[in-house]
């Protein structure tokens, strides 16, 4: 009895761990792309856009496409205030602000940019896989 009481919190702990690891942002984000970013690829070099069933089975909050020099896909999967955080799709493999917005990014470290569009509109941008990128804006 005691045996299975110690499995049973083992296994609870580690659910637990889970859950919270995959609620953190970057996490969610980092997991949606390894999961989808070759399916979303396709679709969209397809012109058939984003994959409606993606909505479903990850439950981000919304698509938007943004068609200036260099196109992105950005998927915003979850906002927590005034922050939103998510990925997009840069086909030209360009990093850039969110929601295309044309602003400066400055780089801070190989494959990491930062951008301030004024006040306390800011964001960073983070390079995950070729053409996918992470990323916060706070406002």
């Amino acid at each position: 009895m005691k045996n299975r009481r110690s499995v049973f919190l083992i296994l609870t702990i580690l659910l637990l761990v889970c859950i919270t690891a995959l609620s953190l942002p970057k996490n969610r984000v980092r997991l949606f792309v390894g999961l989808y970013h070759s399916q979303v690829e396709e679709s969209l070099a397809a012109g058939h856009g984003v994959p409606a069933d993606d909505a479903v089975l990850f439950g981000y909050k919304a698509v938007n496409s943004w068609n200036r020099d260099h196109p992105m896909t950005e998927f915003i999967l979850s906002a927590l205030g005034d922050t939103y955080y998510g990925c997009y799709y840069s086909p030209d493999d360009v990093p850039l602000a969110f929601q295309n917005t044309d602003v400066s990014l400055t780089e801070r470290s190989a494959g990491q940019w930062t951008w301030n569009a004024g006040g306390d509109n800011h964001g960073i941008t983070i390079r995950l896989l070729d053409r996918w990128y992470y990323f916060e804006a706070s406002f």
